[in-house]
């Protein structure tokens, strides 16, 4: 989308990846008087975090930090992807397309992943997971956004060249 509004495309493109990695440094849950790790803490290092594995076991039967490897890890790869792609073909309809997939994916396995989903547990302070989640919504929303921009502009520019093709014959 080649328009004078296309520069503020970037602003969105660049910050959704970027506040998503912030978001994973957020305490994960809060319970009584002490914030538990992060998400990116839970994740990397389960070992120094049993007692928090022993918390979310309260609620999900059996849990195991390995659930969380579609949810995190795989949007963390794609989010890096994102930033990358973003940084190369700037604010061409791909970037687009690819946050709405990335929103969407985050979206699913974030319902899908028992720990992140709107549960108990939530009733603790799921700050981190929910501004992830909202997140994941601003990416598709931003999608459908730039993509509905882009059809107006081409609908707009169709009709001026209709009009235009219907003056030339008119003249001939």
């Amino acid at each position: 989308m080649n328009s004078k509004r296309s520069k503020w495309w970037l602003l969105p493109f660049f910050a959704i990846p970027v506040l998503y990695f912030v978001a994973q440094f957020i305490p994960f849950y809060h319970s009584g008087n002490r914030d538990l790790p992060s998400m990116w803490s839970l994740f990397w290092y389960p070992e120094l975090n049993e007692e928090t594995i022993d918390f979310l076991n309260l609620f999900y039967w059996q849990f195991r930090i390995n659930e969380f490897v579609t949810a995190l890890l795989i949007t963390q790869l794609g989010a890096l992807f994102l930033l990358i792609v973003t940084a190369i073909k700037k604010n061409r309809g791909i970037v687009a397309f690819l946050h709405g997939c990335w929103g969407a994916f985050g979206l699913i396995s974030f319902f899908t992943t028992r720990g992140l989903t709107f549960s108990p547990v939530m009733v603790y302070g799921g700050i981190a997971g929910i501004l992830m989640l909202l997140l994941f919504l601003a990416a598709v929303a931003v999608s459908a956004v730039y993509f509905t921009k882009m059809y107006l502009e081409y609908r707009e520019m169709y009709t001026l060249y209709k009009k235009d093709q219907e003056e030339r014959s008119a003249q001939m």
